[in-house]
């Protein structure tokens, strides 16, 4: 069977099935109670568990990404936030009365998962926009107030979202007195916290993921082209790469954007070009920075030369570039 096929099929299976197997396991075995109520327990334990893997997703992890690529684990992401919503509304509308602070704690997480799926729906992806032009006209107004920085802070309210429901299972008294289901309940929200704050907050420290501007000029009205000197201990790249750079020096706000490699693939990689279409509220500032700013990476992600050497020795290709992009396929080895 074709690799592209399996491969992501597995990733589901082990997402949807293999995942919270474990704790669905602890929970209905220590529990005695009706069928309808451990369904209504279980609807709420898989959507807290999906979106603790969601907050894994969004650290990138580079096994996954080399095994599944980059486009497909974000639709992952994004697919698996709308599948844990609908999940946890089922349980809200099966749920019985409990006490205050339990139902609480409940109603305000789901609330924030409600807003969280369709702001980023409508801000961070291409979902709706792509589809009507009446609200890519809407959003183009609303970018202003509600720009890139604002919508990452907005978007990482899912973690008041599970604070809310960790709080909300240990409230019950039920599920707190199974101890080795609590255990590891609070050990996969551990792994999931701690995964998150490593990626943002300790790696971002390496000398393998630091970098500072050498170069930084104008190749058209519209598009730049910076140059990066890496660590020597940067991890190789491949032509069209993608890079997640966060610049630290003044005149430019230091949150994370994606880039595209524009220089020829390297083994021991000195350097790194980027061509950067000025389009954004962000990239529109980008020939403020100036020579000397630190710069840290993420990255590189993608897997498009492999795909490229391949497929070209069995099939003919024709690849068309335009704007920003074409510089980057330029540079691939044919």
């Amino acid at each position: 069977m074709n690799k592209r096929l399996v491969r992501p099929i597995l990733v589901w299976l082990i997402i949807l099935v293999i995942l919270p197997l474990p704790l669905l396991w602890l929970l209905n075995a220590g529990l005695t109670d009706s069928f309808h109520n451990l369904l209504i327990y279980d609807l709420g334990l898989l959507a807290y568990t999906y979106w603790l893997t969601i907050v894994y997703l969004s650290t990138r992890p580079k096994w996954l990404e080399r095994w599944l690529g980059l486009p497909k684990m974000y639709l992952v992401h994004g697919l698996l936030g709308v599948c844990a919503l609908a999940l946890a509304l089922l349980h809200s509308q099966l749920s019985f009365s409990m006490q205050r602070w339990v139902v609480l704690t409940g109603w305000l997480a789901l609330y924030l998962a409600i807003g969280g799926v369709f702001y980023a729906a409508f801000f961070l992806s291409g979902w709706l926009v792509d589809y009507s032009p009446r609200a890519t006209k809407l959003k183009k107004r609303l970018q202003r107030p509600f720009n890139h920085r604002v919508s990452l802070w907005l978007h990482r309210l899912n973690f008041v979202a599970i604070a809310l429901i960790w709080f909300h299972v240990h409230l019950i008294p039920r599920l707190y007195q199974l101890t080795g289901f609590i255990i590891l309940f609070d050990c996969y929200t551990l792994v999931a916290v701690a995964a998150y704050c490593w990626q943002h907050f300790v790696a971002t420290d390496l000398a393998k993921n630091k970098g500072r501007v050498i170069g930084n000029r104008p190749l058209s009205p519209r598009v730049q082209e910076v140059t990066v000197k890496l660590s020597s201990q940067a991890s190789p790249y491949q032509a069209v790469a993608v890079y997640f750079l966060s610049f630290r020096g003044r005149g430019i706000p230091a949150e994370w954007h994606p880039f595209s490699v524009a220089s020829a693939s390297q083994a021991a990689p000195p350097e790194v070009k980027l061509v950067i279409d000025r389009v954004g509220d962000f990239t529109k500032r980008i020939g403020q920075v100036p020579p000397g700013c630190p710069v840290v990476l993420q990255g590189p992600f993608g897997r498009f030369e492999q795909e490229i050497e391949a497929t070209a020795p069995k099939t003919s290709l024709v690849l068309i570039a335009m704007g920003a992009v074409t510089e980057p396929c330029a540079t691939l080895r044919w």
